[in-house]
């Protein structure tokens, strides 16, 4: 075999050595195939976003009554809800007679009342009893009224139960349309006034002295069976009264003006219409809204029952749906607008989130 002379093969060295290092100069100034970006590049992980709709305590098919944390806690059939100035939700768990406390990292504990023992008895926490809570409110000291057949509850701070007030009930009233008397709803202004809706009124209960803002105070010979049929309530930061009225339009009441029907101005939804329609003012259509509560901008949100929606009302009246499909049963998480289970409760904590009681469970959404 013959051999290269040495000047050739040195050459051949230095062109190899040439290649390789363009190649590698190439690569460094980014002309090759480009690199996909590590997480890491950046310096970190970006922060995981939370769903839009998603759970916070709770089985929405699974009842029972677990105190635990998220998931792992169980209700049977909540319904209304309401938060206090820390951010701890409390619920009217109906289906177990008890009221629940849920802290902003889904601790759920038992405030009052027994599992599976009904009864109006007063006296602390554990030893008091409810037959039906249906709704819940809690002012700014830390003690919650509770909707409770004809019967309106207080518990206070320290866990004492006992009786706030009581619906009148007429003459020639059969137990078979009790539901009627029964208020379903509860809303709290800034100056300690306590609202209620039962089927035939809308009453302010203010230092043991009752106002009637629609409606009647109480009915007399009534006949057949009654349905239940809650009416939300939320009163504003100025003490502007939102009502799922009577005529089953969502009104609002002035505080400052008279005293009266008359004083209930429409915002939206059209007179004893009933459907799921978004739309402005009139042309807007609910089916039943179990529940109200509003932002700090001044939007009321309703827990639209039956259509099993969340819808979005502006003070200029505008309907809009933020979650739920129309008369779906079923939970579904995710992005909005999801689906709920029967929603029965809803509240705003003021930071961009609602919070609705939905089948078995209470679920967080997180608005657009």
């Amino acid at each position: 075999m013959s051999r290269r002379p040495a000047t050739e093969t040195a050459r051949l060295r230095l062109k190899l050595f040439g290649a390789a290092t363009l190649m590698l100069l190439c690569s460094a100034c980014g002309d090759g195939i480009p690199k996909d970006k590590d997480d890491d590049d950046d310096g970190g992980t970006p922060p995981v976003q939370t769903a839009a709709l998603s759970i916070l305590a709770g089985d929405p098919t699974a009842e029972g009554t677990m105190d635990a944390t998220g998931t792992a806690a169980r209700f049977k059939w909540p319904g209304g809800i309401t938060i206090d100035v820390n951010g701890n939700l409390y619920v009217a768990d109906t289906g177990n007679f008890t009221i629940r406390k849920i802290t902003p990292d889904g601790v759920v504990t038992t405030v009052a009342g027994a599992a599976g023992t009904q009864g109006t008895a007063e006296g602390s926490a554990g030893n008091a009893r409810f037959r039906n809570p249906s709704a819940v409110v809690v002012n700014s000291s830390g003690t919650l009224y509770v909707a409770d057949n004809q019967y309106i509850r207080a518990i206070s701070s320290g866990g004492q139960v006992s009786t706030w007030a009581t619906i009148p009930v007429g003459s020639n009233i059969p137990t078979s349309r009790l539901a009627s008397v029964f208020p379903y709803a509860l809303a709290l202004d800034g100056n300690g006034n306590l609202f209620a809706t039962n089927a035939y009124g809308t009453r302010r209960i203010s230092a043991g002295n009752t106002t009637i803002l629609e409606g009647q105070a109480v009915l007399n010979d009534l006949t057949g069976v009654a349905l239940v049929e809650p009416r939300g309530l939320a009163v504003d930061s100025t003490n502007n009264v939102f009502v799922f009225d009577l005529e089953r339009e969502i009104s609002r009441w002035n505080p400052n003006g008279n005293v009266g029907s008359d004083s209930l101005f429409t915002l939206a939804g059209g007179r004893n219409m009933r459907g799921a329609v978004n739309g402005t003012g009139s042309a807007a259509r609910f089916e039943q809204v179990v529940a109200l509560t509003v932002d700090p901008q001044g939007n009321v949100y309703a827990a639209d029952g039956i259509n099993n929606l969340v819808r979005k009302i502006t003070s200029a009246g505008v309907v809009t749906t933020i979650a739920g499909t129309t008369r779906a049963n079923v939970l579904r998480t995710g992005d909005l607008p999801g689906s709920l289970a029967d929603i029965r409760g809803i509240v705003a904590d003021g930071k961009g989130n609602l919070y609705a009681t939905s089948g078995n469970a209470i679920v967080k959404i997180r608005l657009p």
